[in-house]
């Protein structure tokens, strides 16, 4: 008798279920947002779909609107599609500089309380327009997939720090450090590239960092497993260390923090002659002074800045009850830094 009546109850439930056919909707899978011209609207949005083809090839779609609210663009947009609009399959959101400059929290806080969008969407901003990034033709499986994947790959193997909605939202709403995320450029109808990383006080963006500097931020906020870098030496050759693996540890006192970075690598190329001991010594040399300069370079840049992306005051807090954020912003003004670096080559190849 329980199981029959348990059996009704799974087909009255099921009953219940709105059902969404797939050709028959338009599933948002990116979003571009730029400040509104008009005066009257706060926000210029560009919706990104994507329709597959019988020969499985794809077409990007993108609609645009303006409003004061995202309800309010997703609603232009909604009077421009001839199907239903959902946004559960966003995979990408990227903001306009002009937007990044004057805040970002709005939005952010609209997709952290919209519980069809996941937590791993990848958020971004532009050099330029979002609504013409939104617009190109990249790759052959859509836009969104190509810029998703162009982020992913740089993540998992090269100078972008681990970032997504919910670490974005995370930084923003705890005390002692700063939001991040990567920036990216069309460079053509075709391409785009990752050209820094834009770095924010609570939800503006204050800098950004050249692409230069990344593969060394990315050593003070996040630990690689997979990475690479080419070493100068004094008589011109170039040794790239590759398969790179490093981690950092991070002392703070009342005024001195002290960060210490250990690097393992391989390395896989060399410009010279002849790979010596003598030159493998040379390579772990140099690195460990390149990064040391421009780690310390960095850190004192946040502290100018009146940031702090590094997360050193997240850190103390950690390990002090009833700790006083707003004496640490005094004391973070003051603050004091040492780097130092430990490299170890482990391999040198077949070159050797």
């Amino acid at each position: 008798m329980k199981k029959l009546i348990l059996l009704c109850l799974v087909l009255l439930l099921s009953g219940c279920v709105d059902k969404e056919i797939l050709d028959d909707i338009n599933i948002e899978v990116g979003v571009g947002y730029d400040l509104a011209e008009d005066p009257k609207d706060k926000y210029r949005g560009t919706v990104l779909f994507q329709e597959f083809q019988p020969d499985k090839s794809v077409i990007n779609r993108t609609f645009s609107g303006s409003g004061k609210l995202r309800q309010d663009l997703l609603l232009e947009v909604t009077k421009q599609s001839s199907e239903p609009v959902v946004t559960g399959g966003l995979k990408l959101a990227v903001f306009g500089p002009e937007l990044a400059r004057k805040g970002i929290y709005d939005l952010v806080d609209s997709f952290q309380r919209d519980a069809s969008i996941g937590a791993r969407v990848f958020v971004a901003t532009s050099e330029g327009k979002a609504e013409d990034l939104m617009k190109g033709e990249y790759g052959t499986r859509g836009n969104s997939t190509y810029i998703y994947n162009l982020i992913q790959h740089n993540i998992e193997h090269r100078d972008i720090p681990k970032t997504n909605l919910h670490i974005l939202a995370n930084d923003y709403y705890q005390n002692g450090k700063d939001p991040f995320l990567p920036r990216i450029k069309k460079i053509g109808d075709d391409k785009v590239e990752i050209v820094g990383i834009s770095l924010f006080s609570k939800d503006k963006e204050v800098e950004v960092l050249p692409v230069k500097d990344m593969f060394f931020f990315k050593l003070l906020v996040d630990k690689y497993s997979e990475g690479n870098f080419d070493v100068k030496l004094k008589k011109g050759d170039l040794a790239a260390v590759k398969s790179l693996r490093s981690k950092h540890k991070i002392k703070i006192t009342d005024h001195h923090a002290s960060i210490t970075i250990n690097i393992e690598g391989i390395i896989r190329e060399y410009s010279g002659d002849k790979l010596a001991s003598e030159v493998v010594d040379a390579v772990q040399k140099n690195l460990e002074k390149k990064v040391e300069k421009e780690c310390l370079r960095l850190l004192k840049q946040f502290q100018e800045l009146g940031i702090d992306p590094i997360g050193l005051g997240q850190m103390k807090k950690s390990k002090h009850r009833n700790f006083d954020f707003k004496k640490w912003e005094d004391d973070y003004k003051t603050l004091s830094f040492d780097v130092k670096c430990n490299v170890t080559i482990e391999e040198t190849g077949v070159i050797e």
